[in-house]
């Protein structure tokens, strides 16, 4: 007798195959490249059992459905024979004669597929009777992207699957039984009333087209390879959780964008801004040639003069008052090389460091609260934590709304039953699924936080031997907790000391997963609040681990990119300071100079400094100052203060407006590069379709306008300038090379060639050493308790757009959200006498704007919302100077303000 193997195994179809442990059939045979029909299982989810097409017979003669039948050691059987082709077919037939209109001859579909390969294909449509369920007559139509086809659908509850399973939506039902059965869309049978957030998942899910879109409106699997389309794996260009999308196109036109399934980011999902939100880049109003200032108007002049204007007057002004006089800020929706390339272009050849992006004025008190505590101004966990997480701490982030494919995984973890707590002023949906929700006052996290690490200390929740390994600075958190009045602090927050308590004792259970947004970088103490976060962390020895550690949520496609390459005034690529001996080493090597030593000034600096006339000249990439930052009235006026303004955008938007030259730009689905998305993951970017004629990609330029400053800059492509990036920054890219960014690309940090990346930082030791505790005092917010003006505004996104709309609402998501508004509780709004949709003035000590009016059950009394989508509500002209002393990021979390119900007759018009 031979021996029994001792790696578990079985035999498929005479074929002996390795086992994996809790390994269904149907998983092990997809595994081996065996392919086994199915029209109701949905790959990683729970098998629904219902088609019975995936029936296999095993060694002893019964039929079992491999979808949920868990493979065995010592199993035989057979995914294939007469029997089983048989029962096949006619549970096939059977489902298409009670369906007809799913087997149209025309239809491409999965289900036609399976029809044909069954020999069920050709003229079985025509065939068919009449005799199936009683589906409702006609198409529901009145969705901007999506399709219902009652006639077509075989209830097979993929759609309800997907739905419920990875987005947590809960649109779909299936009512009735037998023939009656068919599928219901919501409460009333529509979109519109539902809980839809328009995915799209389950139009790539449907097997029949009965659910499609307006991009494939015969459903996800129409398309053939024969079609004449093509398809591009690229970078979603929307949020910074960096999904991984299947571009597909003909004749230069993007026709559907699918989520890619074999990618780790998104794991096949993308919401509704990333699958549909595509038709800017065919918008009419798109700029397709340089355009150079002409009295108060522009002319349109050609690219070669463009660039030499801009060489000429930039080298004019370096010449005539210096570097300093000269100022960038780069774009977190562009590329890596990019940026890399235009902060070279400021440091090397203009000699001025006065560089920044976005971050400043969203994430940079996260960054630096984080370098300060770990060594690191990044994330320390990945997204694959939150499928390991012990507890979930989701704190000033709405991720549903902001980052809604991984809002919809932490869902799923708490519906998995992973304890959820929410510390947000709003009752965001996430809420919803939340063991526990403390909603502070806006702008008392660091209050919040030193309660919760008083109450860690008092009751020994904390993880003492990682503590004594791997941080400093307990003895002083202790004498600070120790005196901290924990009444007084619960007061400032507003929070009972019970829901205070019980997260504490949860957190305190272990490793916690802390997911972080600009709800704790936005306001005046956000440095603060993040290292009381951070404290927090490495009290419960979180940071380094696996499922725990700090997860901030990047709000732009690169914004982390950005920041990476240096678009910051103190540091340059790869965060190696202005004085690090290497660095300029490789700086000479490299570019041929060195960067200046003193650090330049941060983009509110430089608008401060525009204003007084010491800021000559600034080169703005791809951002509208003008709409997204506080203050609106000084950044026109320090705009309009420059001898000269140079604006790389895809639209005339408000900065551009002010522009001394206009330089038309590539977008995300026409441009090569990197993006580097808030893990810290470097993911390849592809142009899908060529940009409109007279657009050029970002980073060529860059590189034009180098050559005409007297550089010898000769890169081919944007891998050449990767490889240089590699060089310049060793420690953190010098192992990133866009052949090894295939599939799932890298995280950094990658220093070398065999190095795989690291999706965990910390977990050998902090790179700073220690990890650094810290006790930070609660400080009174200049905007609490401002008299004359009682209640306090947040601003922020929504789901259906994306920071200035400049993209989004040039899609039909502005059918979905067509414009920004107020929303105020049921109280506030009696006491006004406001009700939904009446204009508003909302005026805070620095200005007044107008919007309608929503009740809302989602912010408390006192509080009120307003999203900055739309450039007719200048949200950001009642945001004032309140900001973070060391990061300089304004506080758009906490504005005092009041309102006033206005007369019809007084309602400002658009522009």
């Amino acid at each position: 007798m031979s021996a029994v193997p001792s790696t578990p195994n079985l035999v498929v179809d005479g074929r002996r195959v390795v086992l994996r442990e809790k390994e269904t059939i149907l998983e092990l045979a997809r595994r081996s490249g065996l392919e086994i029909p199915t029209l109701c299982h949905v790959p990683g989810l729970a098998p629904e059992g219902g088609c019975r097409l995936c029936m296999v017979e095993l060694g002893n003669g019964q039929l079992a459905a491999a979808c949920h039948t868990q493979a065995q050691n010592g199993m035989e059987l057979r995914t294939t024979s007469d029997e089983l082709r048989s029962l096949r077919r006619e549970l096939l037939r059977w489902i298409a004669e009670a369906h007809p209109g799913s087997t149209s001859a025309a239809s491409a579909s999965a289900f036609a597929q399976l029809l044909a390969a069954h020999g069920l294909g050709g003229g079985l449509a025509g065939a068919l009777g009449g005799n199936g369920c009683a589906a409702r007559e006609g198409a529901v139509q009145e969705h901007p992207y999506l399709r219902f086809e009652a006639s077509k659908c075989i209830t097979c509850r993929r759609c309800v699957q997907v739905c419920d399973g990875v987005q947590g939506a809960e649109v779909y039902g299936v009512l009735g039984r037998g023939g009656a059965t068919q599928l219901a869309i919501g409460p009333r049978d529509a979109w519109s009333s539902s809980t839809c957030v328009s995915c799209g998942a389950c139009v790539e899910a449907c097997p029949t087209g009965a659910i499609a879109d307006r991009d494939r409106p015969h459903g996800a699997h129409a398309s053939r390879a024969d079609d004449g389309t093509h398809r591009t794996r690229s970078t979603c260009g929307y949020c910074g959780v960096g999904c991984q999308v299947d571009i597909t196109t003909a004749a230069g036109r993007v026709q559907h964008i699918d989520a890619a399934r074999d990618a780790d980011v998104n794991r096949g999902h993308l919401c509704a801004k990333g699958r549909y939100a595509h038709g800017w880049q065919r918008s009419s109003e798109r700029l397709t040639t340089p355009l150079l200032r002409d009295g108060d108007g522009f002319r349109a002049i050609s690219w070669d003069e463009a660039l030499d204007f801009a060489a000429r007057r930039l080298g004019e002004l370096r010449d005539a008052h210096g570097g300093r006089a000269l100022g960038l800020m780069t774009s977190s929706r562009s590329t890596n090389e990019a940026a890399y390339l235009l902060q070279r272009l400021f440091r090397s050849e203009l000699g001025s460091n006065h560089v920044d992006c976005c971050a400043r004025v969203c994430h940079s008190s996260t960054a630096l609260a984080l370098s300060l505590a770990t060594g690191t101004g990044a994330a320390s966990a990945c997204y694959d934590d939150l499928e390991r997480a012990r507890c979930l701490v989701v704190a000033g982030a709405n991720p549903t709304e902001a980052h809604p494919v991984v809002g919809a995984r932490i869902e799923q973890a708490a519906r998995r039953g992973v304890p959820l707590i929410v510390i947000d002023p709003r009752q965001i949906s996430l809420v919803d699924h939340a063991e526990l929700h403390l909603s502070p006052r806006p702008g008392t996290n660091v209050a919040l936080f030193g309660a919760l690490a008083k109450l860690l200390l008092e009751e020994g929740l904390v993880d003492r031997a990682y503590l004594a390994e791997r941080c400093e600075g307990l003895a002083e958190l202790e004498r600070f907790a120790a005196d901290l009045d924990l009444e007084e602090a619960l007061r400032t927050c507003e929070l009972e000391e019970a829901t205070v308590r019980a997260a504490a004792r949860r957190i305190g259970g272990g490793p916690t997963l802390f997911v972080t947004g600009l709800g704790l970088s936005e306001v005046a103490q956000g440095v603060d609040g993040v290292l009381m976060l951070c404290t927090l962390a490495m009290l419960t020895g979180s940071i380094g681990r696996v499922g725990a550690g700090m997860l901030p949520l990047r709000g732009q496609n690169n914004v982390q990119g950005a920041a990476d390459m240096g678009s910051m005034p103190d540091r340059v690529t790869g965060y190696q300071p202005l004085d690090d001996e290497a660095m300029r080493a490789r700086a000479r090597e490299l570019w041929g100079a060195e960067p200046p030593l003193e650090a330049g000034f941060t983009i509110p600096r430089m608008l401060e400094a525009a204003r007084r006339g010491e800021l000559r000249g600034l080169w703005i990439q791809g951002e509208d100052l003008a709409q997204s930052d506080p203050c609106e009235q000084e950044v026109l006026e320090a705009l309009r203060s420059l001898e000269l303004l140079i604006v790389q955008e895809m639209f005339l938007t408000d900065t551009a407006r002010e522009a001394h030259l206009v330089l038309p730009a590539a977008g995300v689905l026409e441009q090569d590069g990197t993006f580097t998305n808030g893990e810290r993951r470097i993911q390849r970017v592809r142009a899908a379709v060529s940009p409109p004629t007279g657009a050029r990609p970002d980073w060529e330029v860059a590189l034009e306008v180098g050559k005409r400053l007297g550089s010898s800059w000769s890169y081919a492509s944007p891998a050449a300038v990767m490889e240089e990036i590699a060089r310049f920054a060793p420690s953190l890219f010098g192992g990133v090379r866009y052949e090894r960014l295939e599939r799932n690309g890298l995280h950094w940090p990658c220093p070398t060639l065999d190095h795989t990346g690291t999706p965990r930082v910390h977990q050998g030791g902090f790179l700073r050493g220690k990890g650094k505790l810290h006790a930070i005092p609660y400080l009174e917010n200049a905007e609490h308790d401002v008299p004359g003006f009682p209640l306090t505004l947040i601003t922020g996104r929504v789901l259906q757009h994306y920071n200035v709309g400049t993209m989004t609402r040039r899609t039909p998501q502005q059918v979905l959200v067509a414009r920004d508004e107020l929303e105020l509780c049921a109280e506030d709004a009696r006491a006004l006498g406001i009700a939904d949709g009446d204009p508003v003035e909302i005026e805070s000590r620095w200005g007044r704007t107008q919007a309608p009016a929503r009740v809302s059950e989602r912010v408390r009394e006192g509080q009120l919302f307003l999203s900055f989508h739309f450039p007719e509500t200048h949200a950001n002209r009642v945001v004032g100077p309140v900001a973070d002393p060391r990061s300089h990021c304004p506080q758009y979390k906490a504005v005092a303000v009041r309102l006033r119900k206005l007369p019809r007759a007084e309602v400002a018009s658009p522009r």
